[in-house]
């Protein structure tokens, strides 16, 4: 039985025989020889059972079944086309639509507010950004790619890539450590206003660790929020000490509305994941976001 997908080589093999007014001059073209066109376009009159050619020793001519087959054929022929230039270009061109889902903290504070770069450098690609604090199904839910802090399990069919991990950092206002005094050790944190974090995925207690001392405390908030940046605005106003971050406070500590408590004091760091449906060589577009978020970490 003749393959279904072997009508589209019959039919450029007819289109050329047409435009060329010859079958040998048609076989130059394709790379074929002569026969071997003859024998394409009596395959395709026989399939659709119809003359589409009158032929003589000296010329041939269209039938009307010819030319209106000839007429669909360019048609079909030039969207074949158009259709493999696009699938190619998205291999090798970032274009098209990218929906992306991410943490809202790390989306809001750290990938968000440098986006314009990555439009800058590719201004055909249109982006689809989602936050939300829940693992998304994103085969289920359409998107290109989600930033996590949770590596996929072996068995997943998914892709991942690690792009690099942030720390947190202890912070307070200069107003908050007037009035309740610097902090010299971790046990000291018991007995001060703390402003907690409470979120899907991250662990109740802070864990410090200083060369080979570690120190863990379950934090009894005196203010707690599922949103970072409802805390950061109460560190700002004095309201205690939160555990941030650092691309939340850094610039914060910088210009000198919070102070880094127990600097010496280390957290353990959350790594991000990068995770996909496809191949990052198969589709641009995905391939550069990838680049360029990793490239954030640097």
């Amino acid at each position: 039985m003749r393959r279904e997908n072997d009508k589209f080589h019959l039919m450029k093999v007819f289109h050329e025989v047409a435009n060329n007014g010859s079958f040998t001059q048609a076989a130059k073209s394709l790379g074929m020889t002569t026969s071997s066109v003859s024998k394409a376009v009596h395959q395709l009159e026989n399939s659709l059972q119809a003359k589409l050619l009158n032929r003589t020793t000296r010329n041939q001519s269209l039938t009307d079944s010819g030319r209106q087959y000839l007429n669909t054929a360019k048609l079909m022929l030039g969207q074949l086309q158009s259709l493999e230039e696009n699938i190619k270009n998205q291999t090798t061109e970032a274009s098209g639509l990218l929906r992306i889902t991410m943490p809202s903290a790390l989306g809001q504070f750290f990938i968000a507010p440098k986006l314009h770069t990555f439009k800058k450098a590719y201004p055909k690609v249109q982006l689809d950004l989602v936050l939300n604090e829940h693992l998304v199904d994103i085969t289920e839910q359409g998107f290109d790619i989600a930033i996590r802090s949770v590596e996929l399990p072996a068995t997943s069919p998914l892709y991942s890539v690690q792009l690099g991990q942030h720390q947190q950092k202890l912070v307070a206002s200069p107003e908050y450590l007037k009035q309740y005094g610097l902090l010299n050790s971790p046990e000291q944190l018991s007995s001060h206003q703390l402003l907690v974090y409470q979120g899907p995925q991250i662990k109740p207690d802070w864990s410090l660790y200083y060369q080979q001392q570690l120190f863990t405390i379950q934090p009894d908030a005196c203010f707690s929020s599922n949103n970072y940046y409802a805390l950061l605005m109460a560190a700002k106003n004095g309201l205690g000490i939160a555990n941030l971050y650092q691309y939340m406070v850094d610039s914060e500590i910088k210009a000198g509305n919070l102070v880094h408590i127990l600097p010496n004091w280390q957290q353990s760091s959350r790594k991000r994941y990068a995770v996909y449906q496809q191949r990052r060589e198969t589709s641009a577009k995905l391939d550069r976001f990838i680049a360029f978020t990793a490239s954030l970490f640097d």
